[in-house]
């Protein structure tokens, strides 16, 4: 296979900058430009791996000193000979060894090419090629356990079973079908039943997993909602550890929603920081009005926000309540009333009292928030995050459901279904799968990679 090269770290100015190259011709183009002290060579004949000292040079000219490791395909993460040059992390430095590698006939590798031959290679399937680009997009440390856990191969594990599990259902029907007049005894349609199900449980256990996998991924949409001046711009400050919002004395200083990302509880809260809802003459303040009930309507999370126990306290507590999304009352500026109890109005509800100002009791939030979006990583054994996996998972479940409903018919029809379903499974792995596919999922990927 053609020999490709690429910068693996962040083009600016460092302490060491890496090129990868790998191909056929990685070995031979290395050996051309490298230029040894004593004993050292890029890799024995014997050797699956090799760390190496020397020059890269360009004729007479040394362009820098430079650690080589060499892995001999198929040891290596593309599963071809590949070489890695730790060079000092100089822009123009790095480029100039770039150029020398391409005129020596390596070419640039495009976005995500190192992992995706790995993939072709048969060193990852497409679960764990997938894990790679989420473990460079997580943002912290429970997005970033999540992308390792499915980078080890939980999901491409759990995922595995079920294909065998489908395949011997498979196996069993298709040897009745195709050699009826051989002894080959008629499958019981109980023990079918049984074992169809018991792969439509695990199929529905992992879809289940989905909601949390996203929100873990992609953030839970959160509203701060209350009526004018409870200090909802104050906890968006609070929680945003910076000033992101106006803050004044001025009852309905907020007159547009104000959207940042934060991490709470090791969840991370796509936050939206609203205008009071209130009744006014206002017209500017009527559409703040109108777009915070938008926001709250959109929300997963609502943080409904109180300093006071009115009655228009508790008519907005009661409309947030019909909303889909899960609730939370917060009794902000307890450091004014540290001991005021809660109202009647706000049992059934997550309730805690805070303080936007100190940061009193919002640990408490925290700790909600953690037990109710994140999970214990440590007790999942996959957990799927990605929405094409989860896709295919479907359609693997929605064939499980006919294969089943179809028991009463011939055989030949429940393999149809099983055999769908031991096609969705191939698309998840990657072992059926169309080209266009194959691009669109490492054209995500950064180049180097």
């Amino acid at each position: 296979m053609e020999t490709i090269a690429a910068l693996a770290t962040a083009p600016f100015r460092a302490a060491i900058g890496v090129i990868r190259m790998s191909g056929d011709d990685a070995f031979s183009i290395a050996e051309a430009c490298l230029r040894y002290t004593g004993d050292n060579r890029l890799i024995a004949p014997d050797q699956k791996r090799n760390l190496s000292f020397g020059r890269i040079c360009q004729g007479d000219e040394v362009l820098d000193e430079v650690v080589v490791c060499a892995f001999r395909g198929p040891n290596s993460y593309t599963g071809e000979d590949t070489v890695e040059f730790s060079c000092h992390g100089g822009v123009y430095l790095l480029n100039r060894v770039l150029r020398l590698l391409f005129s020596l006939g390596a070419r640039q590798a495009t976005g995500g090419e190192f992992t995706k031959r790995a993939f072709l290679n048969g060193k990852s399937d497409l679960t764990r090629a997938e894990g790679v680009m989420d473990l460079i997009d997580a943002e912290y440390s429970t997005a970033a356990r999540v992308a390792m856990s499915e980078l080890d191969g939980t999901v491409g594990h759990a995922i595995g079973e079920i294909n065998q599990a489908l395949l011997g259902i498979a196996a069993q029907l298709l040897a009745y079908v195709d050699y009826p007049d051989d002894e080959i005894g008629e499958v019981s349609a109980e023990a079918l039943e049984d074992e169809i199900t018991r792969a439509l449980d695990r199929v529905s256990a992992l879809c289940d997993t989905y909601e949390t996998g996203k929100t873990i991924r992609e953030g839970v949409p959160t509203v701060l909602c209350g009526k004018p001046n409870v200090g909802k711009s104050s906890l968006m400050n609070r929680l945003s550890g910076r000033e992101r919002s106006i803050v004044t004395e001025i009852a309905g200083t907020t007159r547009d929603t104000v959207e940042e990302t934060v991490i709470f509880g090791g969840v991370k809260l796509i936050l939206t920081d609203t205008a009071g809802i209130r009744a006014t003459d206002d017209r500017v303040e009527q559409i703040g009005v109108t777009r915070a009930r938008q926001a709250a309507e959109r929300a997963d999370l609502i943080l409904c926000v109180f300093d006071d126990q009115t009655e228009q306290d508790r008519l907005l507590a009661e409309e947030m309540r019909e909303s889909k999304a899960k609730i939370v009352f917060l009794f902000n500026k307890s450091d004014q009333t540290p001991h005021e109890t809660l109202p009647p109005w706000a049992k059934g509800v997550p309730a805690f009292r805070v303080s936007a100002k100190t940061g009193e009791g919002l640990s408490a939030v925290e700790a909600w928030v953690r037990d109710t979006f994140a999970p214990d990583l440590t007790t999942q054994s996959a957990l799927v995050s990605n929405g094409r996996q989860y896709h295919c998972l479907l359609r693997v479940r929605e064939a499980l459901q006919r294969a089943r409903d179809n028991l009463c018919l011939t055989p030949d029809v429940i393999v149809s279904d099983v055999e769908e379903a031991i096609a969705a499974v191939g698309e998840i792995t990657g072992e059926r799968v169309s080209e266009s596919v194959i691009h669109e999922i490492f054209s995500r990927f950064c180049v180097g990679k």
